[in-house]
């Protein structure tokens, strides 16, 4: 980059481009007195700064989505406080900024306009000025710095596939590091999270070493759920990521003692990402050099993926916080201008490569695309072949004769190198793929089991792997689990001594927010959430157990390297005559079996497992059992009485009489557990779902087989694909997210004997 500095300068630029410009710096003989700052920094020091106490406060002040609020703050520098609006999202911005100022939140540099006119002042970087911003930066007498700007290059490549795109940019890169370009110049962008499995893969293939940024948020770790389950910093081993969080528990040290210290914690967490490994040397994802200029030296390469229409340029749709129409009435950029600057500054940042390579796609596995329309006015030749180079990789030598075998037996087509790589490969064990587990080298390193992973291992050690060994399977919150979240929130907070619903849902919502879409159909289940607290109230007043445990964490050791944990959602109980007497319950906002006959093979353990849980702990003295159910929160229904009905606690109780009217007083006359009777001569029914003292004790010896069963799979990488069959029916590859991963076949089905009992509750 040819850049003349000039003394006694602030240049407003983008972070990434000052890191470069301070590289140009250090190169310099000349000692300069030149001070970088952002955009976004010289805003704060010019209009106004805002605490960072003011979320705290708003969260209280206004009861409102945390989301919403950062929203908010983020646009009050757009509006005009000077000015008389009619629209009420504007003037709700205003209010909220006299509020903040007026509350001392807004944090005013009143000598920084002075010092900035001692200053000869440069921008740079920066291609979509908001007019309010171009108005400060003139109000400074900025000097705007002009980009130097023509296209180097006269040809695209066009692509047929994704994957293609992706290879043949594996073949270039290759081609460059053989020339003696060293990987850390070469760089790419234009891509988003859709290429990094075909990334990872293919350049994997040809040994390129590539740096992705991590998209994992931090709260996917099991030990940061852990954390945030009851705040012990403890769970967290990494040390890097225990600093971390450390660090953000002092920066929140002002919000401690609030009810909203939680909402705060997890929005801070939930912007933290998992560090990956630095490489030595590494290409690397560069997408803000589409944005900014000059952050690719004349001797470093960039490789342009996806140059696809409605993806470049950059398209910007009316979908903001202030729509189109209130921008105009605020003198903001709408998105048809932010478009036409887009599109602008594409052009001129391209402009300033030396070394480009810009490429398109047709397909990918989940869609078609059509190349930009911006191609078209670069007017470029199109390259529209892959030009293979088979001395680069084995590995991709293999994948490559794979892949023209496939099209030669299934579609009798000769791919033009078909001749060459099946004459100098070895294509013998083409036919020969055995998709068997082959064992692994893994030091067992310590580990928790729950019902839900136990489950998993019962139904396919093969996918306990894949799930919790090579962790691929990565959760993503839908509308289902933030109901199923809100109920659950809800349900336990009406037990406070000061329940009051409102409270209690408008805390849920904030811990769960909604999408607008999301709400409108929330609402529709608001009255049917406080139907079942309502109910649960009333049939809980016939309960002599009266003391209560909402989403409790049991832990146990089982081993010197592992330890069995469960969170109940609710546990009534009562401690009498130097017993306690127990209940346990968990809500279900979908489906559950309910089956005790496969308790030793590790399947249907839940209410099982908890009981275990309570009887191996120490949470009560002379634990006795009462029951275990599951309550159905969500079921269609015609009329009120079949909504109640469907509320009836689903499970098996004690069949000793007494203790059973701990649970329920009016148990024989109209009992709130679902097929729970009695006859005339005062017996229990035989259809009521009851256990001895010896049949659970019995349920605790099959919970013991199953845990050392469990442990015996993992401990020594037992990991085969075995999914098992009930009744002929298989009830482990239905829904599972790797049955396109593990090839099963019928020879690997394990049968289990059909048993009296097997049900879905």
């Amino acid at each position: 980059m040819d850049f003349k500095f000039n003394d006694d300068s602030i240049y407003i630029v983008p972070n990434s481009l000052k890191l470069k410009l301070l590289d140009v710096l250090s190169s310099d003989s000349n000692i300069y007195n030149i001070t970088f700052i952002s955009l976004e920094e010289l805003e704060k020091h010019y209009f106004f700064d805002i605490k960072e106490e003011a979320l705290l406060y708003l969260l209280d002040k206004t009861k409102e989505n945390i989301d919403v609020l950062k929203l908010m703050l983020k646009n009050l520098y757009k509006i005009d406080i000077t000015k008389e609006y009619k629209e009420t999202k504007l003037n709700n911005l205003k209010n909220l900024y006299f509020n903040l100022k007026d509350n001392n939140y807004l944090i005013f540099d009143k000598g920084y306009r002075d010092y900035l006119s001692t200053k000869k002042i440069y921008i740079l970087g920066y291609s979509a000025l908001e007019p309010y911003q171009k108005e400060m930066l003139d109000s400074i007498n900025t000097n705007y710095l002009d980009i130097a700007s023509n296209l180097s290059i006269d040809t695209v490549y066009k692509y047929h596939s994704m994957k293609d795109e992706v290879i043949g940019t594996a073949l270039k890169i290759r081609e460059l590091n053989s020339k003696g370009i060293s990987y850390n110049k070469i760089f790419l962008a234009g891509v988003d999270n859709s290429y990094n499995y075909l990334l990872k893969t293919i350049f994997k293939m040809f040994d390129i070493p590539l740096y992705l940024k991590s998209t994992n948020k931090i709260t996917s770790l099991i030990s940061v759920k852990e954390y945030l389950r009851d705040k012990d910093i403890n769970h967290i081993k990494d040390i890097d990521l225990k600093s971390k969080i450390m660090k953000i528990e002092s920066d929140l040290a002002y919000a401690k003692n609030s009810k909203y210290y939680d909402i705060l914690l997890k929005d801070r967490l939930n912007s933290t990402f998992v560090d990956n490994v630095e490489l030595v040397e590494k290409v690397e994802i560069l997408n803000e050099a589409l944005d900014i200029p000059y952050l690719i030296d004349d001797d470093e390469y960039l490789f342009v993926l996806g140059f696809n229409q409605n993806y470049l340029p950059k398209i910007y749709k009316d979908e903001e916080y202030l729509s189109d129409n209130l921008k105009r009435i605020c003198n903001l950029n709408t998105s048809t201008i932010k478009n036409k600057l887009s599109k602008d500054s594409l052009v001129k940042v391209l402009g300033t490569i030396k070394n480009l390579a810009i490429s398109y796609k047709l397909t990918s596995l989940t869609g078609e695309y059509a190349k930009s329309s911006l191609l078209n006015e670069f007017n470029l030749k199109e390259i529209d072949s892959i030009n293979y180079n088979y001395n680069y990789s084995k590995s991709f030598n293999n994948y490559r004769v794979s892949s023209i075998l496939d099209n030669y037996y299934k579609y009798h087509e000769k791919d033009k190198d078909f001749t060459f790589l099946t004459t100098n490969i070895d294509t013998s064990k083409y036919n020969s793929f055995d998709h068997k587990f082959k064992g692994i080298n893994r030091t067992v390193t310590p580990y928790s089991l729950s019902y839900s992973n136990i489950d998993d291992l019962a139904k396919c050690p093969f996918k306990y792997y894949l799930k919790y060994i090579l962790k691929l399977d990565s959760f993503e919150e839908n509308f289902n689990t933030k109901i199923g979240n809100i109920f659950h929130s809800v349900l336990k907070d009406s037990y406070n001594a000061n329940f009051s619903f409102d409270d209690a849902l408008n805390k849920a919502l904030r811990d769960n927010p909604l999408e607008k879409d999301e709400a409108v159909l929330f609402r529709r289940l608001e009255s049917e959430l406080k139907e079942i607290v309502n109910y649960n109230k009333e049939i809980e007043k016939r309960s002599f157990l009266t003391e209560f445990y909402g989403e409790k964490r049991l832990e146990i050791p089982l081993c010197d390297h592992a330890t069995l944990k469960g969170f109940i959602d609710k546990i009534l109980f009562k401690e009498f005559h130097d017993k306690t007497y127990y209940a346990v319950f968990d809500y279900k906002t979908g489906s559950a079996t309910l089956n005790l006959d496969y308790l030793d093979e590790g399947l249907y353990l839940q209410l099982p497992l908890y009981i275990y849980l309570i009887n191996k702990s120490n949470l009560f003295s002379n634990p006795t059992f009462v029951g275990f159910f599951y309550q159905y929160l969500l079921q269609n229904y015609k009329d009120k009485e079949e909504q109640l009905k469907n509320l009836k606690l689903v499970g098996y109780t004690t069949d000793d009489k007494v203790i059973l009217s701990y649970l329920d007083e009016d148990y024989e006359t109209n009992s709130f557990v679902k097929g729970l009777s009695v006859k005339k001569d005062g017996e229990l029914s035989s259809r009521s779902k009851v256990l001895s003292d010896s049949e659970v004790e019995d349920i605790m010896n099959s919970i013991n087989k199953a845990l050392d069963k469990s442990l015996n799979i993992i401990d020594n990488n037992l990991f085969d694909i075995a999914p098992k069959v009930i009744n002929n029916k298989n009830i482990s590859c239905e829904f599972c997210p790797f049955k396109e991963v593990c090839f099963v076949s019928p020879s690997d089905y394990v049968y289990l004997d059909k048993k009296e009992g097997e049900e879905n509750a």
